[in-house]
C-alpha cells in the first residue's frame, strides 16, 4: 500500500496544483490560495522526494541564478525609470515565472524521468504546461474564436518546449525563467504594430 501512495503520490500533488490553478477561473480570489499554497506543495516536494531533494540545490544554487537577478534589476530599472510600476516586474517574476518554471521545467521533468528519457520528459511536460492553460479555453472559449483557440494551445506547448530544452541544457530553470519574464516585461515597451509578439511567446 505504501509503495502504491509512493507512486501515486506525484500525480496527487500536481492534480492538487492543477486543481488550485483552474479554480481561479471560478472565484479570482482564489488565485491567492494558488499562489500561497503551491510554495507549501513545492517544499513538501522537496523533502518527501528523494530525486527531488537530491537535485534540488544543484539546480536552486547555480550560477545561473545570477543572470536571473540581473534581468530583473534590470526590468526593475527600465519600469521605473518610464514609471511603468516596478511592481508588476516582482509580481511577474513570482507568478506566472517561478511558480511555473519551478513546478513544469523542475518538478514536472524531474517525476517524468522515472520512467521517461530527458526528451520524452521535454515533449510531456510541454503537452502538461499546454493542458494547465487550457483551463482559459474551457471557460472563455468565446475569448479565443477560430483558428485562435489551437493556436493557443500550440503557443503554450511551443513556449513550454524551448522552456524545457533551456532547463536540459543548463540543468536549471533560471535562463528559462529569464526569458520567460523578459517576455512579459517586453511586451509593455512593444508598440501596437509588434503587439503579436507577446502574444505568440506569452500567450496567455
Amino acid at each position: 500500500m505504501e509503495g502504491k501512495l509512493a507512486k501515486a503520490s506525484p500525480f496527487l500533488l500536481e492534480a492538487a496544483i492543477f486543481a488550485m490553478f483552474y479554480l481561479i477561473q471560478v472565484n479570482v480570489y482564489l488565485y491567492y490560495l494558488y499562489i500561497g499554497a503551491t510554495p507549501v506543495l513545492f517544499f513538501l516536494a522537496s523533502v518527501y522526494f528523494r530525486d527531488v531533494r537530491k537535485s534540488i540545490y544543484g539546480v536552486l544554487l547555480n550560477k545561473d541564478l545570477v543572470i536571473l537577478l540581473s534581468a530583473i534589476f534590470l526590468w526593475l530599472f527600465l519600469f521605473a525609470a518610464t514609471q511603468n510600476g516596478p511592481l508588476y516586474v516582482f509580481e511577474t517574476a513570482y507568478y506566472p515565472v517561478f511558480l511555473e518554471e519551478f513546478n513544469f521545467r523542475f518538478l514536472i521533468i524531474t517525476f517524468l524521468r522515472r520512467r521517461y528519457s530527458f526528451g520524452q520528459s521535454i515533449v510531456l511536460q510541454a503537452l502538461l504546461y499546454a493542458l494547465f492553460y487550457s483551463s482559459f479555453l474551457l471557460f472563455y472559449p468565446s475569448g479565443f474564436p477560430g483558428v485562435f483557440f489551437e493556436l493557443f494551445i500550440i503557443d503554450n506547448f511551443s513556449m513550454a518546449i524551448v522552456y524545457g530544452v533551456l532547463y536540459y541544457f543548463r540543468k536549471n530553470f533560471y535562463i528559462a525563467a529569464t526569458l520567460h519574464l523578459s517576455l512579459y516585461m517586453i511586451s509593455v515597451f512593444l508598440p501596437a504594430s509588434l503587439g503579436w509578439i507577446p502574444q505568440i511567446t506569452t500567450p496567455v
